[in-house]
């Protein structure tokens, strides 16, 4: 296809799920030849992933959702750029750029990615988009309930960096958290946040500490529940038993010293953290929620159970705890099943996106 001007607008401050795949996407589409661009806020993760990087970036001050002066910047660095693509990331990416699209003089395609399994509002900034990318079909299905057209959606599902969990060393992990080798390690990965529901996986814990005294859990993550999430271990007598790692960058080298990965969220787009894990070969208990389902098939790669149950999550990691068989098929096949889910293909699908509404 033609060599494409493309730019990306995400005004989010942390770097989560959405920030890494907007990462990879210009890594690669640079790669490819393509000419990527990003507006960003000043200051956040993202900017100074880009920074660090070389990528070409222009960076703003955002104080609200509708800040004029966000809306006017990011309006001349449409008509500077010039781009044949405006990708939106995010939803105050999704506002600012519509307005200011519409304000420009340039006229560009407008792509939003939409991450989150909800209904939507405003549905004027829907219809001012020429195409969503929707990370899982649950996504997708909730859009077209919520009335936008079936054509105007497509699903590219997210990707990770499967190399990663290649060639993995993790002694110094034993060293830094004192873990023992008779320990087994339950964790779980994810923003602090109530829609992962850390207080389920933490109800859960206290429960299979009982059946397994040598058990550790381990919550990876940053985000503004942690002081609240803390205490609550500590209510619980559990300020032993569970590690709050904060953010960390070596995921895969975490990932290979669990025995379990738990996902006890309330709401899921997709979640790349369980790709991550599926990639490790870890058996999974999962919560049956948003596009989990379309990642683990209940008891063949994995076990679902249903969102704010602690006890079904003590059941189904009990039940890989002491069937072996169970375990190695649920980690043979989530290694296999988690090829589908290459960065390389999130990139690619959304290149054929681009080359179909130019």
């Amino acid at each position: 296809m033609k060599q494409l001007k493309i730019l990306h607008i995400d005004f989010e401050k942390t770097w989560r799920g959405g920030q890494q795949q907007l990462f990879w996407l210009v890594e690669g589409l640079s790669k490819k030849g393509h000419n990527n661009y990003v507006v960003c806020r000043t200051d956040s993760e993202l900017h100074k992933k880009l920074q660090d990087n070389s990528y070409d970036f222009f960076s703003l001050k955002m104080l609200f959702e509708l800040d004029p002066f966000a809306i006017f910047r990011t309006k001349k660095i449409i008509e500077e750029v010039k781009p044949d693509i405006i990708h939106l990331h995010s939803a105050h990416a999704h506002t600012i750029g519509v307005i200011a699209s519409k304000l420009s003089r340039h006229k560009s395609k407008l792509i939003l990615s939409r991450r989150v399994e909800f209904g939507i509002n405003n549905r004027w900034k829907y219809e001012n988009v020429d195409k969503i990318v929707a990370i899982s079909k649950r996504v997708k299905e909730i859009l077209v309930k919520s009335g936008i057209s079936e054509n105007k959606i497509s699903v590219v599902y997210s990707g990770v960096d499967l190399k990663r969990f290649e060639k993995i060393s993790n002694e110094y992990l034993n060293a830094e958290f004192n873990i023992k080798k008779e320990q087994i390690v339950i964790g779980t990965v994810g923003s602090l946040d109530r829609c992962k529901n850390h207080k389920n996986f933490i109800q859960a814990a206290s429960i299979i500490k009982n059946s397994i005294p040598n058990s550790i859990f381990f919550i990876v993550g940053e985000g503004v529940l942690k002081k609240e999430l803390i205490a609550y271990t500590e209510k619980l007598g559990l300020s032993d038993s569970i590690v709050f790692t904060g953010f960390r960058n070596d995921i895969p080298q975490i990932l290979s010293i669990f025995s379990i990965f738990i996902l006890s969220s309330d709401s899921e787009g997709l979640c790349t953290s369980l790709i991550d894990a599926m990639a490790s070969g870890l058996p999974i208990v999962a919560t049956n929620v948003g596009g989990v389902p379309e990642l683990i098939e209940d008891n063949t790669n994995g076990l679902q159970v249903s969102p704010d149950n602690p006890v079904q999550i003590v059941d189904a990691v009990m039940k890989i705890v002491n069937d072996k068989n169970l375990k190695m098929r649920f980690s043979q096949l989530n290694k296999i099943k988690s090829r589908e889910f290459s960065k390389e293909n999130m990139i690619d699908s959304t290149e054929r996106i681009y080359s179909e509404i130019i």
